[in-house]
């Protein structure tokens, strides 16, 4: 069975955000839902707590829904994803993905240098449950053909 759509997840910095707008160029009728923007333009109520970043987690969730009812294929970009979500995506046939980058180039970004709470991979672990990982390298283009070639 073919994927409906793809979740990116992982570390502030690692190229979620890169890699879904390279992804929605290739693919047809795809709808990109940017964690980032969700928060600035209908989550500003939230905050970066762990309960937070679920609820987060609950409205992407929504959106995704929204655009499959829609004919659209959903490619979802977060830092932090729940167990609960994972496994709702998982049954509507959304591929979960890890993206993973060097942590000596991820960890230089400002947001892990600047003196701030709730940062997720330094405050906040991520949950524990079953997905692909993506290591976003020198690579990366090559591998986003693997994985076109498999949804």
């Amino acid at each position: 069975m073919k994927k409906k759509g793809i979740w990116f997840f992982g570390l502030s910095g690692s190229g979620k955000t890169f890699l879904s707008k390279k992804l929605k160029k290739k693919i047809k009728n795809s709808f990109l839902i940017d964690g980032d923007e969700v928060r600035k333009y209908l989550s500003s109520d939230l905050d970066y707590t762990t309960e937070s970043r679920i609820l987060q987690c609950r409205r992407l969730y929504g959106i995704a829904k929204i655009s499959l009812a829609n004919k659209y294929f959903p490619i979802i970009c977060s830092v932090f994803l729940s167990k609960e979500i994972a496994q709702k995506i998982k049954k509507n046939n959304i591929l979960v993905i890890k993206v993973i980058r060097d942590n000596k180039k991820v960890f230089k970004k400002n947001i892990y240098k600047k003196n701030k709470i709730n940062i997720v991979g330094k405050d906040i672990r991520f949950q524990k449950f079953n997905h692909f990982n993506f290591f976003n390298d020198s690579n990366y283009s090559k591998k986003l053909k693997e994985l076109l070639i498999n949804i």
